[in-house]
């Protein structure tokens, strides 16, 4: 069997972040290719680009170029498709795998970085939080203390009430029957002296 190598332009508006070149790969990978490489570049504001490298037995080749225009990723949006003889290296498919694999590490990191420094942002939220919590907490242990310091106080003045009523009832009483005896010994006085019959 022969081996061939082309070249693929894909353009469209929308060609890049709709998944194409994983498509392409997983395509690549079904038909049987033994070199592959897709590259995304850009022509100008509205046109976007793919580059594919393909290499491999020509049946094999043929495969991966029939219905190519047809058969898209749901999004992606493609005015032409061009192919063309290749004479340069293609890339191994294991090799562009590898490759995708450290791209998106590449394009990983700085979300993971992203994402720990909004986690650090928000623990320090949190931390800011509970302080606060703990200071509402603080306050109100102070008002129960005031609270049940105001309650001992009114228990105690109650009590002062209650023993003042008590002095005061035992002293009226004493005071009346003070009084109810000296009229009883006025009232004999009198009775005595014939005043009051």
């Amino acid at each position: 069997m022969q081996i061939i190598k082309n070249k693929i332009i894909i353009e469209g508006p929308k060609v890049h972040e709709v998944g194409y070149r994983v498509f392409l790969l997983n395509r690549a990978l079904t038909s049987g290719l033994t070199g592959f490489s897709a590259f995304n570049h850009g022509t100008h504001d509205t046109i976007q680009q793919i580059e594919i490298c393909i290499e491999g037995e020509t049946d094999v080749v043929q495969d991966f170029v029939t219905g190519l225009e047809e058969i898209i990723p749901t999004h992606a949006v493609v005015d032409k498709i061009s192919i063309e003889p290749y004479n340069r290296r293609v890339i191994n498919i294991l090799d562009y795998i590898h490759l995708v694999q450290v791209e998106q590490l590449d394009k990983g990191i700085p979300a993971i970085l992203s994402i720990q420094s909004s986690q650090e942002k928000m623990l320090e939220k949190q931390d800011l939080m509970l302080d606060k919590q703990d200071q509402m907490i603080e306050k109100q242990d102070l008002m129960i203390e005031k609270q049940e310091q105001m309650i001992d106080t009114q228990r105690q003045t109650n009590k002062e009430i209650q023993t003042l009523r008590y002095d005061l009832k035992t002293e009226m009483n004493e005071r009346f029957n003070k009084i109810e005896h000296e009229l009883e010994l006025v009232k004999d006085a009198l009775h005595k002296h014939g005043i009051m019959a």
